[in-house]
């Protein structure tokens, strides 16, 4: 895999350069199945003194596709390793949709030439008896993503979750649920986003539950994300939004801002002027002054 690595006003550059190897070494791994020379990777990582914040963007380039990742944060090595999590995570999404293609080409020539002979041979059932629901079994890639679960490596952990996002298989909603109140809170936060992809609407009372109740900030976070997509199909959720504006983590702030200020919403619009008037944190203060001139477009 190509590699190109920029950083920008940072001072002891050692471990951060060490961290970003490591991070593009596992990711060859997984990219292994490509040619080296079909493969490249853009890091550009750098420091915002002023602010003390630390921002790393990664652009993979693979056959046929380009994937981006943007991650921002007040530690360097949460920054780094965030924007190789959401690089790895749109990089299996795209792979299942890969996987799914090729499946569903296949499976359908296998069926007309071997539905209608399984159709004459099944048994039919008797007049009003009830046949029970088939039980979903995981897929052996789903089966295998389920076991990183276990691991001991936290990487591991969450590259497991990540995939379970991407295949969407609802067999494997029971195993994730287990881990809704898991002692962990990043295991809490990956895997109310994995329902969210999995279960969709049906996830969302628990993902406003853990909005409003969990006390660790990155949980609250995945759950704002979790819920974005399902905002029209629950009224719950604007109003839960909106009370995250005052959120006592800044992340959780900055994250339901942007979320709400895209909402077509008159009192999405007015919660937005509100915070824009309160808030005091500089770093808040800028995404705040990207929301009122999206707003300016109303």
């Amino acid at each position: 895999m190509k590699r190109m690595i920029e950083l920008k006003h940072v001072g002891p550059r050692g471990h951060v350069q060490r961290l970003l190897e490591e991070l593009i070494d596992r990711l060859g791994n997984k990219l292994k199945h490509f040619p080296d020379e079909a493969v490249s990777l853009h890091v550009l990582f750098e420091e915002n003194g002023a602010h003390k914040l630390y921002r790393t963007s990664l652009t993979c380039h693979v056959p046929g596709h380009t994937v981006a990742a943007h991650e921002e944060r007040r530690e360097a090595g949460s920054s780094i390793r965030e924007a190789f999590a959401e690089l790895e995570r749109q990089l299996e999404k795209q792979k299942a949709i890969l996987r799914h293609e090729y499946r569903r080409r296949h499976e359908r020539t296998r069926a007309i030439m071997v539905g209608a002979c399984l159709l004459l041979a099944a048994p039919k059932p008797g007049w009003g008896e009830a046949q029970p629901s088939p039980v979903p079994t995981p897929s052996p890639q789903a089966a295998e993503a389920v076991t990183l679960l276990e691991s001991e490596d936290p990487y591991e952990r969450q590259m497991g979750f990540l995939r379970l996002e991407a295949l969407r298989e609802v067999s494997t909603v029971e195993t994730i649920q287990k881990y809704v109140t898991d002692r962990d809170p990043d295991m809490r936060a990956y895997s109310l986003r994995a329902l969210a992809a999995i279960e969709g609407p049906a996830a969302v009372p628990l993902l406003l539950q853990a909005l409003k109740k969990d006390r660790q900030p990155r949980v609250r976070w995945a759950a704002i994300l979790g819920l974005e997509a399902f905002q029209q199909a629950d009224p719950q959720i604007l109003p839960a939004f909106i009370k995250a504006l005052r959120d006592a983590s800044t992340e959780v702030r900055i994250s339901a801002i942007d979320v709400v200020s895209r909402i077509d919403d008159p009192r999405a619009r007015e919660a937005i002027r509100i915070r824009d008037k309160r808030e005091r944190r500089p770093d808040v203060r800028r995404v705040l002054a990207l929301a009122m001139k999206r707003l300016g477009n109303y």
